[in-house]
């Protein structure tokens, strides 16, 4: 049986649909021929046409309306892990692991979360909650907004400014305890969450008087101010910064323990500060190997130390090419993040391949019991386009569903049916493709991105869950370039999917018209599904294998048309979200799972915690089903 699933990112009842069918979900076949013809798309790729502006009616996207600096003039990074710095005044908490942010009216917070339980529905969550320790914040001037004013692969600047020349910038990344600030004018102010016991106060003359290290609800935090700052206790839970005129800067850590041996490690890398953050990836194809390096760019703001801390996480480990000699380790929401010294680090993972199609059988009864199937399936195939939605989601599902039935018609030996299912495949992506009816494509140029109308669970107002939507037509339209490349050119109709593969892996960066691999994040391995990520908890990602679905479309695509740049691209998302899955929702080598927890995966991933549902129920056999469909032959990574 296959479940057919919803994946709202926003509302927790949906409701629940099952179709019988064969592999992924059947087939669905609705002729075109109805479809009105009403207008004329602005703007062309190959055949294929699309609108450059949404039409009066359509749904509205989201207003990326706080960016400055750097980030103005770039598409905006939606569905990433900082993402809800763009969207609101304030931003939700900021899970960067292993510390949490939040930019406040108050100020920016900066918190050392640790493990909770709470009970849901009668299912436990596990969480590692945003809870400020410390608020940082400009004395001589109160900011009216936080903005994202740059950002690179896993690094994010906020900008908290007023008037002119005043501002206060935090840099945070995935994986380091530092947060780095930056303070145009006036003292800063540091007010902590409870009276802290202090081991290195720097108005004791026996301490190094850059440094302030504090314990604050059992966890430890420091602050490394540049030589020449002066301190006050304003009182017992307040400490200013006065900061010298030519060093405006400082840095912010959460430390592994109250050692002074852990503070003399940190301080001797709390000036490096860096100012991008960068992943390359290779395939070598004899060898069947993925290669990607993890690359920090620092600047010596005191001193001449280059190198970072880096925070390797369990998926990181267990593919890291050389030794990494570890002295320090949080425990984190993604299990143990071990800390080390270095500004990269190089991952090499074994491709393993898939097959275009499953073998045809060879039992004889087995062939029959599968021909009466595919009778029936193609009999009962107008029920999955239009019946549960109409938009790019339940759409892509019955392309997908289509696909994978061709496939099996042509092993089977059932070559009419196969072209039949063909002809009907083509027809109904050039249904929409071409722009004249009423389900249509508009690239919109203010935030950057190509979508889809109707829209289905908020993928235009909260941008959410494209890769999830567009995995099934490229995969789609990756099995008619298999059967006929002339459709698959860019003359007729291999424009538009690539506008489709664009908006969710483009693979340059700095583009207006697409950001960098929107939906994937890079140094966590793995998509994330919110556009906004306007949640307490972060962004998440519930359907594991919809994003896998997505990268093995990619792939197939890239060698059904020759593009050998998207394949090896493929290559590297399709076994990096693997290898993450396998540690954060399968917990395959027991690293990450609390032994509390009770169940046997984490369903749905969140920045800051994993839980046993899903978004519309919890009825057990369909949050198995969430994480395991589509089954198609890219998912032999769950054997």
């Amino acid at each position: 049986m296959h479940m057919g699933h919803a994946i709202p990112r926003r509302r927790a009842v949906r409701m629940l649909t099952r179709t019988a069918v064969l592999m992924t979900g059947g087939l669905a076949l609705l002729a075109s021929a109805g479809l009105a013809r009403a207008a004329t798309p602005d703007a062309t790729a190959g055949l294929g046409g699309y609108y450059t502006k949404l039409k009066s009616g359509d749904p509205a996207l989201p207003v990326a309306e706080f960016v400055s600096g750097e980030a103005a003039g770039k598409a905006a990074p939606t569905n990433q892990w900082y993402s809800s710095v763009m969207f609101q005044r304030w931003s939700q908490p900021i899970h960067a692991h292993p510390m949490t942010y939040r930019a406040t009216e108050e100020g920016f917070e900066v918190g050392l979360p640790t493990k909770r339980f709470a009970n849901v529905g009668g299912s436990l969550e596990v969480s590692y909650a945003h809870v400020p320790a410390i608020v940082v914040s400009p004395v001589g001037f109160k900011p009216k907004d936080a903005r994202l004013s740059k950002f690179s692969d896993w690094l994010a600047q906020v900008s908290m400014a007023a008037g002119a020349g005043e501002s206060l910038t935090a840099t945070v990344l995935h994986g380091s305890p530092f947060s780095y600030f930056e303070s145009s004018t006036g003292d800063v102010r540091f007010r902590f969450a409870a009276k802290p016991d202090i081991f290195s106060d720097p108005t004791d003359a026996a301490r190094d008087k850059r440094v302030v290290a504090v314990t604050i609800a059992g966890q430890s935090y420091a602050i490394f101010a540049p030589t020449g700052a002066t301190w006050q206790w304003a009182q017992p839970t307040e400490l200013v910064l006065q900061l010298p005129a030519d060093a405006r800067y400082f840095s912010v850590a959460g430390l592994p323990d109250a050692r002074d041996g852990t503070l003399s490690d940190f301080l001797a890398v709390a000036y490096a500060f860096p100012t991008d953050t960068r992943v390359e990836w290779s395939y070598d194809e004899a060898a069947s190997k993925v290669r990607s390096v993890f690359k920090v760019q620092t600047v010596a703001r005191e001193g001449d130390n280059l190198t970072t801390f880096m925070g390797l996480y369990p998926h990181h480990w267990s593919s890291v090419v050389s030794d990494h000699p570890s002295q320090h380790g949080y425990d984190t929401v993604r299990g143990r993040i071990r800390l080390v010294p270095g500004n990269s680090f190089t991952l090499e993972r074994t491709y393993n391949g898939f097959v275009p199609m499953w073998a045809g059988l060879e039992d004889a009864a087995g062939k029959e019991s599968v021909g009466s199937l595919l009778v029936g399936d193609l009999a009962k195939s107008s029920q999955l386009f239009g019946k549960m939605g109409r938009g790019t989601y339940w759409v892509g599902k019955g392309l997908g569903a289509t696909a994978q039935l061709m496939s099996v018609a042509e092993a089977e030996g059932k070559t009419k049916m196969s072209e039949d299912l063909l002809e009907q495949l083509k027809k109904r992506l050039e249904s929409w493709f071409d722009g004249r009816g009423s389900t249509y494509f508009v690239q919109d140029s203010t935030l950057g991105t190509f979508v889809g109308i109707p829209q289905e669970y908020d993928s235009i107002k909260a941008m959410n869950d494209h890769h999830f939507h567009y995995g099934y037509w490229v995969m789609a339209a990756a099995y008619v370039a298999l059967k006929d490349p002339d459709w698959a050119s860019q003359q007729k109709w291999g424009g538009m999917v690539g506008k489709i593969i664009s908006d969710i892996a483009t693979a340059e960066r700095g583009r207006t018209d697409f950001p960098f691999l929107r939906n994937f994040d890079a140094y966590e391995g793995h998509s994330w599904a919110s556009g906004d990520a306007n949640f307490d908890a972060g962004n998440n990602q519930e359907s594991s294998s919809e994003a896998v679905n997505a990268w093995a479309g990619l792939l197939l695509w890239g060698e059904a048309t020759g593009d050998q740049k998207l394949r090896d691209l493929g290559a590297f998302l399709y076994t990096s979200e693997i290898a993450s899955i396998n540690q954060y929702w399968f917990d395959l080598e027991k690293q990450v799972l609390a032994p509390e927890y009770g169940k046997p995966f984490a369903s749905m991933v969140f920045g800051g915690k994993y839980a046993y549902n899903t978004w519309w129920t919890q009825e057990p056999r369909q949050i198995f089903g969430i994480n395991l469909l589509p089954i198609t032959p890219a998912s032999t990574y769950l054997g």
